[in-house]
């Protein structure tokens, strides 16, 4: 499925726009050889004869990278195809997300990073996914063995008690490896002041915000009474800065719980490839009442990210797929049109799938178009500096110097290759448990 030039020949990729990760360029290409960008200039630079892919209504954009996914083997080539060609797992089986980040390279998948398994407390909320901690000793063990193992990072899950926070975190960075939360009941001050580096879907504001909220979830960010908090989410938002904290807020999955609540559902994208026992058990949420409530909680959830932005917290680009029933790839898109929503300029947005997520992954070859870097490209139809696009019309991928067609990649995705994965387990376990009126909730 390779349609660039022959192997070890120099190939140029010209726009009227290039975002180089940093900033708009006007009229510029992109050189690739082999695996690797050589360079980024004019394109009236470019030697007459020099091979050279035109494209008139495109911006072409480093290859973009979602920081929050829980990996199934047939999400990979859908990834691809909507431009997304890395990917950070945030939480799997850890022998079996190992093994899928080593045999990435020969499949149709985005390169994968890992944090292996959800580190939770006595009762994890996901426990095909993650690792049971009873007490300090076991909650030290579990990181120091996991970063062992080899991960790129380490995720604590809602259980983890607050009065191992400080050890795991210190036993994370010794490994020399940043440590992610996602924060629920302790709030996310207490992680960030425990040395955590990383909160996820804002879950842990809200008892930073309201402590004494009404029962209930993300859904109470929809309760009329929430805007009384303002002035404590200044107090939060500017606390997160001080102590140095990066959000990844996945509003695609707030935006989800709304969607599908209400009678319009999954997207046609999601029907056509997504797993059909995904999508019946995301249809099965549909509460239009409720849908009310999620709507103005999406709406409360932007307006948080947007004084995140303001007070100067950095914010990264994840979606959670395939929880909340969306779609690997197209979700980012969603994420980045909600977060330009919530006030990053359309760059801005670009930038928190790219070279603002590299930095925070540690990943310098990743993220940017510049000499040197890994020919990750996507070739995307429109003018991204104006807008960026919900559902957008890629051209043409590059994964490291392989070029890919959308629509043959798409032709490969197999949803019913899924069946295996843990992830696969782990949602028949929640449909179990909610069927059986235990509740149980998707999200990770």
């Amino acid at each position: 499925m390779n349609l660039g030039a022959d192997t070890g020949a120099a190939f140029a990729y010209s726009a009227p726009r290039v975002f180089d990760g940093e900033r708009i360029l006007e009229d510029y290409a992109v050189i690739v050889e082999n695996s690797t960008v050589t360079d980024v200039v004019p394109s009236l630079d470019l030697p007459p004869d020099f091979p050279v892919h035109r494209r008139s209504d495109c911006t072409i954009i480093p290859g973009l990278i979602d920081t929050h996914v829980h990996f199934m083997r047939w999400q990979g080539a859908v990834f691809l195809a909507y431009g997304v060609t890395s990917i950070r797992d945030t939480g799997n089986d850890l022998r079996w997300i190992l093994q899928r980040r080593k045999e990435w390279p020969k499949q149709l998948w985005p390169r994968i990073l890992c944090m292996g398994p959800l580190l939770d407390g006595p009762s994890p909320n996901h426990p095909v996914v993650a690792r049971r901690i009873t007490d300090l000793a076991s909650a030290t063990t579990a990181v120091r063995e996991t970063v062992a193992a080899g991960v790129d990072g380490i995720k604590l899950y809602v259980g983890v008690d607050p009065g191992w926070m400080s050890a795991m975190a210190r036993e994370s960075h010794e490994g020399g490896l940043k440590i992610s939360m996602h924060c629920l009941a302790n709030g996310v001050l207490a992680a960030g002041r425990s040395g955590i580096d990383e909160f996820y879907h804002l879950d842990g504001i809200l008892a930073d915000v309201w402590p004494d909220h009404p029962s209930g979830w993300l859904e109470v960010w929809g309760d009329p009474d929430f805007a009384r908090t303002w002035d404590r989410q200044l107090y939060v938002a500017d606390a997160a800065r001080d102590l140095g904290m990066t959000a990844t807020p996945t509003l695609a999955y707030w935006e989800s719980q709304w969607r599908l609540r209400t009678e319009i559902g999954a997207s046609s994208e999601e029907r056509r490839y997504m797993p059909p026992e995904l999508a019946r058990w995301a249809s099965a949420q549909r509460d239009p009442a409720a849908a009310v409530r999620w709507r103005r909680a999406l709406d409360a959830a932007q307006k948080f990210v947007g004084l995140l932005l303001e007070r100067g917290v950095p914010v990264l680009a994840g979606s959670d797929t395939p929880c909340g029933g969306i779609l690997p790839g197209q979700s980012l898109w969603r994420e980045l049109s909600l977060l330009e929503e919530a006030g990053m300029s359309p760059e801005g947005a670009l930038r928190a799938a790219t070279s603002d997520a590299a930095d925070f992954l540690e990943r310098p070859q990743l993220g940017r178009l510049r000499k040197g870097q890994c020919a990750d490209v996507v070739c995307v139809r429109g003018d991204l500096s104006k807008q960026i696009p919900e559902h957008p019309e890629i051209a043409l991928v590059i994964r490291g110097g392989d070029v890919y067609r959308p629509s043959e990649l798409l032709a490969t995705a197999k949803a019913d290759l899924w069946q295996d994965d843990p992830w696969a387990r782990q949602f028949e376990l929640h449909w179990s448990r909610r069927q059986g009126g235990e509740g149980g909730e998707e999200k990770g």
